[in-house]
């Protein structure tokens, strides 16, 4: 007997209605993406009641990221920190002697990223279902020097030029609006910066090299501020993904 689809799942607990999964099968055929997540996004369905919903629909258990207090440091050395973001994937735990790992996934239907996992970490994927915005929240929480996301509602996914899923904050957004000079492309500023063109100054308390340093992790937030604030543009439908990335692969 095949799965039950998502929409009909919903239609029949009554959490949506026919007229709201028309309108998010529209945005989907017109944008992609997960239809939980368009209902989500259309603020039609809370994020808890699409993880039961997927819960029952793939037979898999959810899991509350809130109430964990710790993850181990071998555990959560498995997957790497970019990956985990990028997947919106985290490591909870190790069994059978660690040749099985149980994941927290916010896509745990995408057989893609499951496989990406098992060759990462060479073990058995026990896949956890939970939400986005949750698995942001603890990723902050426990990575360490990852951004803490616990209190960013507003927070929202998009996928960059090079086809990673990125989550940025509301608050990103409005500082990208606020005027401010041309950034410069952080490839352009590393042929053009080289630790001997920052001189010595009395009483500098950084070293060239740490000065160096700041230069580049502050180009590298001004490039993700930016690309906020190309998927703001493209949600608000001043052009679409599609024409962004034409233009951004062009040589």
């Amino acid at each position: 007997m095949p799965p039950i689809k998502l929409g009909d799942l919903l239609l029949k607990a009554k959490a949506i209605s026919d007229t709201q999964l028309k309108a998010a099968l529209v945005e989907q055929q017109k944008w992609g993406g997960r239809l939980g997540e368009i209902l989500v996004r259309m603020n039609v369905l809370s994020e808890e009641m699409l993880v039961k919903a997927l819960s029952k629909q793939l037979g898999l258990p959810a899991v509350n990221l809130d109430s964990i207090q710790g993850i181990a440091p071998h555990v959560r050395a498995k997957i790497l920190p970019q990956t985990a973001r990028d997947l919106a994937a985290l490591p909870l735990q190790l069994r059978d002697e660690g040749k099985t790992l149980v994941v927290a996934m916010a896509e745990p239907q995408n057989i893609q990223h499951v496989d990406t996992l098992r060759s990462m970490t060479r073990c058995r994927i026990m896949v956890q279902v939970a939400g986005r915005t949750s698995i942001a929240r603890a990723y902050g929480r426990f990575y360490e020097g990852a951004v803490d996301e616990s209190d960013l509602e507003g927070s929202f996914k998009f996928v960059d030029a090079q086809g990673n899923t990125v989550v940025r904050s509301t608050d990103e957004v409005k500082e990208a609006s606020q005027p401010r000079p041309e950034p410069v492309a952080p490839a352009v500023a590393a042929r053009a910066l080289s630790v001997s063109d920052l001189p010595e100054r009395p009483g500098d308390s950084l070293t060239p090299r740490q000065q160096l340093e700041q230069i580049e992790q502050a180009q590298r937030r001004e490039v993700a501020v930016l690309k906020s604030m190309v998927e703001l543009l493209i949600e608000k439908g001043v052009f679409s993904r599609d024409e962004y990335l034409a233009r951004v692969k062009r040589p």
